[in-house]
């Protein structure tokens, strides 16, 4: 496991160190951080000037992740060979689904992972074991009453497309795109303990979005479960950025890292909240 990441110089984060949990839930308005934070986890640097604190390329841009059994590992970029470093380390899974892309039609071809907006969603479904699906399709019914049962559908010579039936006519299915949100984003969340491999990091941009709120303690609850694994598959550590107060309801303050900017050179601020106390869980959290 990851105990903290370091960033110099990438964007916004002069000079930030953050502290992980098996779950770390980023907080903060926008503009504060989260992203560069996701997207430097998942190696999304290209080091060109706007990757650069202040456009500044004469500071080069390092990160260094410090594990849990005391190891560290530092680059500083540009570096050659990034996905062998991710390989001599650690595998990172960086999602930030997007409504048009899981309801769109997907090749029929294995896939055993999302993509990282998802729009292969139809293909990863069609891929799981007949025991996971049934295990993922008893799941999103029960949060999801009014449906009874997923399929696939072609829509052409090479495409798929999913099906959702009808709780009461058992012949009417509906198309993704006249099913709520919710049912898209959910059932992608539920195949994520099924992907093969399974990252070591795994980072969601805001997987609240589309939920209504009182799904989002199932969200938190299967999120946590996959951070602390099982006897079939190992933890995932997760990382999720949110703007949702509803969602902080649900986490525990140990999980929480507060980002906010400097009001002397706007660089981030990474802060843990209070155990003591609840009042990270205001307004005040995530300012407009």
């Amino acid at each position: 496991m990851i105990r903290s990441v370091r960033f110099e110089n990438f964007r916004c984060l002069r000079d930030v160190e953050l502290k992980l949990a098996p779950l770390t839930v980023l907080v903060g308005p926008s503009g504060s951080g989260k992203t560069s934070i996701l997207e430097g986890m998942q190696y999304r640097i290209s080091c060109e000037h706007s990757d650069h604190w202040r456009l500044d390329v004469t500071k080069p841009i390092a990160m260094e992740f410090t594990f849990s059994d005391g190891q560290h590992q530092r680059r500083v970029f540009p570096i050659v060979g990034l996905d062998s470093w991710a390989m001599q380390g650690f595998a990172v899974q960086g999602l930030a689904l997007e409504l048009g892309a899981l309801r769109s039609d997907a090749p029929l071809a294995r896939a055993t992972a999302l993509s990282p907006n998802g729009d292969n969603l139809a293909s990863v479904f069609a891929s799981l074991l007949p025991p996971q699906r049934e295990a993922v399709v008893s799941q999103l019914c029960r949060w999801v009453p009014h449906i009874s049962d997923v399929g696939l559908q072609p829509t052409g010579p090479r495409s798929q497309q999913l099906r959702f039936r009808d709780r009461w006519q058992p012949n009417l299915w509906f198309t993704p795109w006249q099913v709520a949100d919710s049912v898209l984003l959910l059932l992608a969340l539920l195949v994520l303990p099924c992907q093969v491999p399974m990252p070591d990091v795994l980072t969601l941009d805001e997987p609240e979005r589309g939920l209504p709120p009182r799904t989002l303690g199932d969200l938190v609850g299967l999120l946590r479960q996959l951070s602390r694994g099982s006897s079939e598959r190992p933890p995932v550590q997760i990382l999720i950025a949110t703007h949702s107060l509803e969602l902080l309801e649900h986490v525990q303050a140990e999980e929480v890292r507060m980002l906010s900017r400097s009001p002397e050179d706007g660089s981030v601020r990474v802060n843990a909240p209070r155990q003591d106390t609840q009042d990270w869980r205001g307004r005040d959290t995530m300012p407009s």
